[in-house]
């Protein structure tokens, strides 16, 4: 563990802030502006670096249940302020992460690998009817097999950005010719670089030793919270 650089809680409070800035763009700023994208992709630093700690909770969490638990709870807790704010269906992060979580608890204690591999499988299908299909349970079973090598979650970082950048594509390709759609997708994968970069160079890999109970609860509560406040401003806007 290096002694010096930034604790887990400091970098949450960036996703936090990096979130905030891409749900604004979301609900409340006008799609194909300058700043528009510029928040947008900002916002795409946090579920790759929320996966990240996820992967890293489940071997420090003393009860996997409760850790479970309190993702779905809030999973469910959060779904009508997105479903308000995205206006479609689609299940929040907060189920995407419940999925990343199973998997590696499937991934450490199921041994049988038929078994092993079908619901694997079948949690990363679940992923697709949630924010962040596909690509946060891919991040999530390449890093969970090489968690304490460097080489490991920067390949990692490296196919989650590569698919990102593939599956963001298509949608630019509707709005902008080939080369600039392909110079948007592009951008739209600097936030998981910042990621890989926040992680593999500045974490230190400590928690704050202040505040452990509020950050704990914090980013729970502030991600329905935040939605439900964007949501109503967009209402009287």
């Amino acid at each position: 563990m290096k002694t010096k650089g930034i604790n887990r809680d400091v970098i949450k409070y960036m996703t936090i802030v990096a979130m905030t800035f891409n749900h604004i763009a979301y609900i409340l700023l006008t799609p194909g502006t300058m700043i528009h994208e510029v928040f947008e992709d900002i916002g795409y630093f946090t579920a790759i670096t929320m996966c990240y700690f996820l992967v890293e909770g489940y071997h420090y969490t003393r009860s996997k249940k409760k850790y479970a638990k309190r993702l779905f709870i809030f999973a469910l807790i959060s779904q009508i302020p997105y479903y308000l704010a995205v206006k479609h269906f689609q299940l929040n992060m907060m189920f995407t992460l419940l999925a990343c979580f199973l998997i590696v608890w499937v991934m450490e204690e199921v041994k049988e690998e038929a078994k092993r591999k079908r619901a694997i499988s079948g949690l990363i299908v679940f992923t697709l009817f949630c924010d962040w299909a596909v690509v946060a349970a891919l991040f999530t079973i390449l890093l969970q097999r090489r968690r304490n090598d460097k080489k490991g979650i920067l390949t990692a970082y490296g196919v989650s950005a590569s698919l990102f950048w593939i599956l963001s594509l298509p949608a630019y390709l509707e709005q902008y010719s080939t080369g600039i759609a392909m110079l948007h997708a592009a951008f739209s994968v600097l936030g998981i670089a910042l990621s890989c970069i926040m992680i593999l160079i500045f974490y230190n890999g400590k928690k704050s030793e202040k505040h452990t109970r509020f950050n704990r609860w914090f980013f729970y509560i502030y991600y329905p919270a935040h939605l439900l406040v964007l949501v109503a401003i967009k209402a009287f806007w």
